[in-house]
């Protein structure tokens, strides 16, 4: 009986040049040949010898595995900078044959993570060009291992992240998302020295640990001919000095599809090259607001404003959401009084230490989360006119807060006539008893305000949805009672991990 010959070929393999030091010369490899009645032969094709590893063919159906799982509909996932995981850098590390492999596909380094504790001059120009033409986005960051364990390499952060810059700044270009993550403000790069043309950047994040003053470039004078160009910008970020710069030279409010706003990291005082109010940021926000009507969230986070005084007339920041963190109450307070249009959908209030919130009125916010050690919380929540209430990494949110929420109602009109969901993330400090008895008293308060006033057209919401992640346990029998009392009920328990 006579079998068929049959040989086996490679498959396609990735087109490799010798122009880049990741290519080595290609070996022959020999493929075995099958026949019916001989010793196998073996024909030699040209595939790189890997002392008897996976042929590069298969590594690269591998990493095109894993570069799918990275991404989402063509974008990157958002993941932490720190993590010794990152695609491609990970397993370019294993050996030179995969690097090789991951090397010969410009997509895969379209996503570039520069550390400066770890990362070689030479390496970040050898990343920027494997991306080839395409549009890529970087960034540049510090390895936390390195700021805890030494004071002492912090002090060429500075020239670091500059080397770094003037590497990236000729590929801008092409580049889609720029963020430098760094401790110290002054390492930063000079909003006012970016003269560059970036038609494609979308994100740009330009934020620190730490303010301990200017770049060493920054003088007090603003520089004459300045033209940073980036028209498809929707997310900035940016710390207090360098926000100052964008607003002395107005090229914040030009910014037609900026959707999202932060400013971090100022600590306040008298400074010879200006100083920054929350005047200019409100005032960027109402122009934003009404020359294009795309910004959706403001954020600041640790900032300590020269000055909080507003204008007579009010400002139209008609926007999303904000998020305030670490940001002194009477800032906040300002925020808000100045406010002519009508409240954010979202307000978000995080603070480290434990201030007392209820002189901040947010009477109209839909959803409205406190974030932190708040005193007298339920004094502010009472005062509030929103649907969803969220309580975050909340220390004081315990069984007396509770009872205090229902405790000081108006017993002639409802409280939070609207309110009907409640989100608990990472609290531990109450009870389930305490809760039901709310959920309890609410019901009543509702039932009370129909009868007094069975002909109203204003909604009066109990409340119906109730999501606990992080909490304390509770007993099969609390939660059949949840269950009988509201439309959506979860619970995951932080101890145990259990979730009903």
């Amino acid at each position: 009986m006579r079998l068929q010959v049959s040989t086996l070929t490679p498959v396609a393999r990735p087109r490799m040049t010798s122009t880049s030091p990741f290519f080595p010369r290609m070996h022959p490899v020999l493929t075995r040949v099958e026949t019916s009645r001989r010793k196998p032969q073996f024909v030699a094709h040209h595939r790189r010898l890997n002392n008897g590893g996976l042929p590069p063919e298969l590594l690269l159906l591998i990493f095109e595995h894993v570069y799918a799982d990275s991404t989402l509909n063509g974008e990157w996932i958002a993941c932490s900078p720190q993590s010794r995981t990152q695609f491609p850098f990970a397993p370019a590390a294993a050996c030179k044959a995969w690097r090789d492999v991951l090397a010969s596909v410009p997509r895969f380094w379209t996503r570039i993570i520069i550390n400066l504790d770890t990362t070689k001059l030479s390496d970040i120009n050898t990343y920027l060009h494997l991306s080839r033409k395409l549009p890529f986005e970087i960034t540049v960051t510090r390895d936390q291992r390195f700021l805890s364990h030494s004071r002492t390499n912090n002090d060429d952060e500075g020239a670091q992240a500059a080397a770094a810059m003037a590497l990236i700044v000729p590929h801008l270009h092409r580049c889609r998302a720029l963020c430098f993550q760094l401790l110290r403000s002054s390492s930063l790069p000079a909003l006012r020295y970016l003269n560059a043309t970036a038609p494609l950047l979308e994100r740009l994040k330009l934020q620190c640990g730490v303010d301990d003053g200017e770049h060493p470039l920054v003088g007090s004078e603003d520089p004459e001919q300045w033209r940073f160009y980036a028209p498809m910008l929707r997310h900035l970020f940016l710390n207090g000095r360098n926000f100052r710069d964008a607003c002395a030279l107005h090229w914040v409010e030009s910014l037609q599809n900026l959707e999202d706003l932060c400013v971090s990291r100022y600590s306040g005082g008298k400074y010879p090259t200006g100083e920054l109010h929350l005047h200019d940021v409100l005032l960027v926000v109402d122009r934003l607001h009404r020359l294009f009507g795309i910004l959706q969230k403001l954020t600041l986070q640790d900032t300590s404003f020269d000055g909080i005084l507003t204008r007579q007339d009010g400002y139209d920041i008609q926007i999303e959401a904000v998020s305030l963190q670490s940001i002194d109450l009477s800032t906040v307070r300002a925020i808000f009084m100045s406010k002519t249009g009508p409240a954010p959908r979202l307000v978000h209030i995080k603070h480290e230490l434990s201030p007392c919130v209820y002189h901040i009125r947010l009477t109209q916010a839909d959803t409205l989360v406190l974030e932190g050690p708040f005193s007298h919380m339920a004094n502010a929540i009472n005062i509030w006119d929103g649907n969803c209430l969220s309580i975050k990494n909340c220390p004081t949110f315990d069984d007396r807060t509770i009872r205090d929420i229902h405790r000081f109602w108006d017993p002639n009109k409802l409280t939070s006539p609207n309110w009907s969901q409640l989100k608990i993330d990472n609290c531990t400090e109450f009870s389930a008893d305490a809760l039901l008895a709310l959920i309890d008293a609410r019901n009543d308060a509702v039932q009370r305000a129909r009868d007094r006033d069975i002909t109203s057209q204003a909604p009066f919401n109990n409340l119906q949805v109730l999501q606990v992640h992080g909490g304390p346990p509770i007993s099969p029998d609390d939660a059949e009672a949840f269950k009988e009392r509201l439309l959506t009920f979860e619970w995951h328990e932080a101890a145990t991990g259990i979730t009903h």
